[in-house]
């Protein structure tokens, strides 16, 4: 692997997110206001938000550039988190979720097209096969995810106490957005 292939953002902004949670910081107004997205709450919250951010985020980088994903990822967090507060359908929250839920929302409808443009091409050896159903389980897991989040912000579902819903359908729609935007600037298979 070149340095090239190397998704540099998603590496650091993991490592970041890590030695945030090492550290700690005592949350006061000024660290809550700048910390607040790469803060967590404990390992599992920082764990499950990891594992999405490093699959998700490593793909995306890959796609769009590092500097172009350095505007999303260095934005969007921000957006997720306060949004919701701002116009008051949600309080704060800590958190990369609202990050990992927009890289959901911009990779949902850029797989199906990846999943869509295997099939037409499909031949019967095993890579094909790995590659088709890797897709399709990972597409299955993330739309299983955002159906969870809709229904918990829609009310139809329990929120769960420290989970920042608001937060995680706010960075949804926003990476639909941006996915939307992208594809109509670059053509649905090169968002």
């Amino acid at each position: 692997m070149t340095t090239d292939n190397i998704p540099w953002i998603t590496l650091i902004l993991t490592l970041v997110m890590g030695v945030i949670y090492l550290v700690s910081p005592a949350v006061t107004p000024l660290s809550y206001t700048v910390l607040a997205p790469w803060m967590h709450s404990g390992v599992d919250h920082l764990w499950q938000n990891l594992l999405v951010f490093v699959l998700l985020g490593a793909w995306v980088e890959r796609r769009v550039g590092w500097l172009t994903f350095l505007l999303f990822a260095g934005m969007i967090p921000y957006i997720a988190l306060y949004l919701p507060f701002v116009f008051q359908y949600g309080g704060l929250s800590r958190g990369a979720s609202g990050l990992t839920m927009a890289l959901t929302g911009y990779v949902v409808p850029l797989l199906f097209v990846v999943l869509t443009g295997h099939i037409e091409s499909f031949d019967f050896d095993a890579r094909e096969v790995v590659f088709g159903l890797t897709v399709l389980l990972v597409l299955a897991y993330l739309v299983t995810d955002v159906w969870v989040t809709v229904q918990r912000f829609a009310g139809l579902e329990p929120r769960p106490d420290g989970v920042a819903v608001s937060a995680h359908a706010t960075g949804f729609v926003l990476g639909v957005l941006w996915s939307g935007w992208r594809a109509l600037r670059h053509g649905l298979a090169d968002a």
